[in-house]
């Protein structure tokens, strides 16, 4: 059985900036073009199986089954509702980055 997919706004906005990033201060669009076709393409890929990809590592966020899948050095964080067959993709952050406290700000909001 085929989950579906749900793409947060947020989500969507980070694949949008990131490609922004790579098009005009890298100046470098195809990159950019190549980012968002693959970044849909792992994000789809989802739709099966989608438990295959690790749990993070940090205490808090693992405690919420949020799993990510690598894409090009960013990484696609969603959670798994087994219950209504549908993948929540959170979040599309730069794989250096300090995602697990800008993970954790979503979650807990000062």
């Amino acid at each position: 059985m085929l989950y579906q997919i749900d793409i947060s706004h947020r989500a969507h906005q980070d694949i949008e900036d990131a490609a922004c990033y790579i098009a005009y201060q890298l100046k470098n669009p195809s990159a950019a073009q190549n980012l968002v076709r693959r970044a849909f393409g792992s994000i789809d890929s989802l739709e099966e199986l989608p438990a295959r990809f690790s749990v993070v590592r940090d205490p808090f966020l693992a405690s919420l089954s949020i799993r990510f899948v690598p894409v090009q050095g960013y990484l696609a964080f969603y959670q798994v509702n087994e219950v209504t067959q549908t993948v929540h993709i959170l979040r599309f952050l730069y794989g250096q980055s300090n995602w697990a406290s800008i993970l954790k700000t979503d979650f807990h909001p000062n």
